[in-house]
């Protein structure tokens, strides 16, 4: 990991020159060693560090005991709130070594309150609002796209900026929370004076940006793979339509696999639901059948339900569209009932690089992912890519399909910018819909018709060492197509409109009351 003199892992904040860690604006008293144990994990964060690795480092090579480290893990998850039995800080994993879970950000990449923002130099400043979540469940999603944006700013800044004028990122926390995103974004454009939003990674946070960017006639970049069903002026998506991501996924398990009995799993969102059902209808298309269909929450018991009904149907292939933290219990869980990648496969629509790094290898190897970007491409752009990332970021870090759909679309917005009026923002949507470029996944380009970019689609094997083999590819960029065939864009509409309503005006469902939207009468 590259040198730094503060880290954060909200609430906490690790000062490396005063050996001082703090909770919020509450100093933690450590030890010295106590201090320096922290500080190795944070720095090697998301990886196993043995046992031997972490007494060499701390303590050079002195004759040290397991059981002397081992209190020294107790005193930092006392101080740190955490319980070793369900761990949100430090993992214990048994005979092997502890891994330090959170995602870990520099301070430069942490949210400044827009309180205290000065106002913009301009004509040497242009600010842009970077809006992903830093905390909850999205975090160690999220968070390394807010990297992966930052790289492409430094680099556009290190060539001069635009125009001659640097670009100052203002980063801000969406907190896995939908709401917290609409009323972020509405900040960034009011407060913050920014002239582009690159941000949100669920539907559901997108979805409530939505109508603030239309109603200020602003800009997002909006970088994940999604459930389609969407056009709007204001936004440009460069993560997959569902005719570049899930429709071929469902062609090629039918197709080269020969699956015809499909299992999908999802949670109570707006992308899960509507992912689904555009699967439901490409199987159903195919002569295949959907033998069950299950939303997890984050709930053991519920978890435990939905893996017991999996093993019971015993599908072919099962369709994941879980996102975040919530893969970890039910992939475990699947393993432990027995199901594995052998018997009945997956294909994710959302793990890639980043997660693989939180599951081990003898619970994914074997499963597949279907994206338009993986970190093992065979590219000379990909590999200087990826080492760019490793030596601003750390040797031990990944680069996965969002973080470099949200590193293109600040390189197009730059090439938008340079050719239209930097602070004019209808001037850079206008100029977004010509742009192109040579992105690490292959050339892409933004169709000028409905705003989505035209992406090579990919699926990988997941094999040992986190990382997927390509088995299958497109070779060539697939046109985006907002709106799967299946059904006219009106009845994917009105199909919105029932689960939006169902839920109450959110695009999740709580984890209460959870009623099975019943989208038949808007097929046709």
């Amino acid at each position: 990991m590259a040198s730094r003199a503060i880290f954060v892992f909200p609430p906490f904040r690790l000062d490396v020159a005063n050996e001082q860690l703090w909770h919020d604006s509450n100093l933690l008293d450590l030890r010295p060693k106590t201090f320096e144990v922290l500080l190795y994990l944070v720095q090697n964060a998301q990886r196993l560090v043995t046992k031997r690795e972490l007494l060499n480092s701390v303590w050079a090579g002195a004759s040290v005991s397991d059981e002397l480290l081992r209190g020294y893990i107790r005193e930092l998850r006392e101080a740190l709130g955490d319980d070793a039995k369900k761990p949100r800080y430090i993992e214990t994993v048994p005979t092997r070594g502890y891994r330090f879970l959170p995602w870990v950000n520099d301070e430069s990449s942490v949210q400044t309150p827009l309180s205290e923002l000065k106002p913009a130099k301009a004509p040497q400043e242009l600010r842009v609002g970077i809006l992903h979540s830093l905390t909850g469940t999205m975090a160690s999603t999220e968070s390394p796209v807010v990297d992966a944006t930052l790289l492409a700013i430094e680099e556009i800044n290190e060539r001069g900026g635009i125009l001659g004028r640097e670009i100052q990122p203002v980063v801000i926390d969406g907190a896995s929370d939908e709401r917290a995103f609409a009323r972020q974004a509405a900040a960034l454009i009011a407060e913050a004076k920014v002239c582009a939003i690159f941000g949100c990674w669920t539907s559901a946070s997108r979805k409530s940006v939505l109508p603030i960017v239309e109603q200020r006639d602003h800009l997002l970049i909006y970088p994940t793979q999604y459930e389609g069903m969407e056009q709007c002026s204001n936004i440009f998506y460069t993560g997959a339509a569902p005719n570049q991501q899930i429709i071929p996924a469902v062609s090629w398990t039918v197709g080269f696999l020969r699956k015809k009995r499909f299992f999908l799993v999802g949670w109570n969102s707006v992308y899960s639901r509507a992912a689904n059902a555009i699967i439901r209808d490409e199987v159903e298309a195919s002569g295949g059948e959907i033998v069950g269909e299950e939303y997890v929450l984050p709930d053991s018991t519920e978890v435990t339900r939905v893996v017991r009904t999996i093993a019971q149907t015993e599908p072919d292939l099962i369709f994941n569209s879980l996102v975040g933290d919530m893969n970890l219990f039910y992939t475990r869980l699947l393993r432990a009932a027995g199901i594995t990648p052998e018997k009945i496969p997956t294909v994710y629509f959302s793990v890639g690089e980043i997660e693989l790094q939180s599951l081990s290898a003898r619970e994914i190897v074997g499963d597949y992912a279907s994206w338009n970007y993986f970190q093992s491409l065979d590219r000379p752009e990909n590999h200087a890519f990826v080492k760019r990332f490793r030596s601003r970021y750390g040797r031990q870090r990944v680069v996965a399909d969002t973080m470099e759909a949200g590193y293109l679309g600040v390189h197009l917005w730059a090439q938008a910018a340079h050719a239209a009026d930097p602070d004019d923002v209808a001037a850079i949507r206008r100029a977004l819909a010509n742009q192109s470029f040579e992105a690490p996944g292959g050339r892409v380009r933004i169709d000028a018709e409905n705003q989505h970019t035209w992406k090579t689609m990919r699926l990988g094997r997941i094999v040992e060492g986190g990382q997927f083999e390509i088995v299958w590819s497109s070779e060539k960029a697939i046109r985006p197509e907002p709106y799967p065939g299946s059904r006219s864009p009106a009845a994917w509409k009105e199909f919105l409109n029932k689960l939006y309503k169902a839920w109450g005006g959110n695009w999740t469902k709580s984890q209460t009351a959870i009623p099975q939207v019943d989208d038949c009468d808007s097929a046709e």
